[in-house]
């Protein structure tokens, strides 16, 4: 109860810090921007932010079309195993996959219940939510950080790490950002000399 409470509550400050960065538009551009001294640091800045914004933007739309693909596959397999409505079931893994861990127990759960309710054979009906758990361990832990590995220029064991990590330290809304914050640090390590060797390490 105290894990689900603490998920609901991450999932909640997430979505509340997203509509506050969303209504802010360039103000925090215009600020550093205004704030640097030099004509280089601001040009450095301003191509920063933009790298940021493309690369989450492109990470946003990986996740939602490896979504859809497990949705669909998941589906296929529901229908192979017999299950009713397996499009339902299809869509519904599809939304909760947003949702790291949570949204495939949740998945794994609902399928398990109504197997249950549909199937007399106990054998048939565990193998319901079993194809699904196989499924979501594919995806979580080969395809995804292969993935985003390619289209993100991460190495995916960097990204393996980097989940891990945060999901430890912030639980679910660690998860939600980890990609997202390993993505903006190596941009950021790209730009800046110094750094430049970590930006290299991580990249793939």
């Amino acid at each position: 109860m105290t894990k689900t409470r603490d998920a609901l509550f991450g999932l909640t400050v997430l979505i509340v810090l997203l509509y506050f960065l969303l209504a802010s538009g360039d103000l925090f551009l215009r600020k550093l921007v205004h704030v640097l001294q030099k004509l280089e640091d601001k040009k450095r800045a301003v191509k920063i932010l933009r790298e940021i914004e493309d690369s989450i933007s492109k990470y946003l739309i990986t996740v939602a079309i490896i979504n859809a693909c497990l949705g669909t596959v998941a589906g296929l397999v529901f229908w192979a195993l017999g299950m009713p409505n397996p499009a339902l079931w299809g869509a519904l893994a599809f939304l909760l996959h947003f949702i790291p861990y949570l949204g495939a127990l949740a998945e794994i759960v609902i399928v398990g219940m109504v197997a249950l309710a549909t199937f007399p054979n106990l054998g048939h009906a565990m193998l319901v939510p079993l194809a699904y758990l196989c499924l979501a361990i594919a995806e979580g832990n080969f395809i995804t950080p292969y993935i985003m590995g390619r289209r993100m220029t991460l190495n995916p064991v960097v990204i393996f790490i980097g989940v891990t990590f945060w999901g430890f330290l912030w639980g679910i809304l660690g998860i939600f950002l980890a990609v997202p914050a390993v993505v903006m640090f190596k941009i950021f390590c790209d730009h800046i000399e110094p750094l430049a060797p970590i930006g290299e390490f991580l990249g793939s």
